[in-house]
């Protein structure tokens, strides 16, 4: 039997009546608009992520991107060799959010 929390009727309520909170919940997180400029400046492998960013944990890291590949703001791309090889890159909607993204740091030294 699953519960239908408060938490989670307020979740959908909002994202029905106002877009942007669905939006920002897309990049909300510590890591993850970092994980975009990353990847869109070719560090776009799980190890150059980590190197870029040493304070996140792999843990936080996997989950990071596995919340953007199913929001469609970036794939993964498994190359078959030895070692196997996992790459990162932005998706078109990935793309187009980084100039939202430098806006909302230039909005935030106004």
């Amino acid at each position: 039997m699953t519960k239908v929390t408060s938490n989670a009727l307020n979740r959908a309520f909002l994202h029905s009546s106002c877009r942007i909170n669905a939006a920002l919940e897309m990049i909300a997180g510590r890591w993850k608009p970092l994980i975009l400029i990353h990847i869109s400046e070719n560090q776009n492998r799980f190890s150059l992520l980590k190197q870029a960013m040493p304070g996140i944990s792999d843990q936080a890291l996997g989950k990071q991107l596995k919340e953007l590949e199913a929001d469609r703001l970036v794939t993964k791309e498994i190359i078959p060799a030895i070692p196997v090889r996992v790459d990162y890159s932005l998706t078109e909607k990935g793309a187009a959010l980084l100039p939202i993204l430098q806006a909302l740091a230039e909005w935030k030294d106004l």
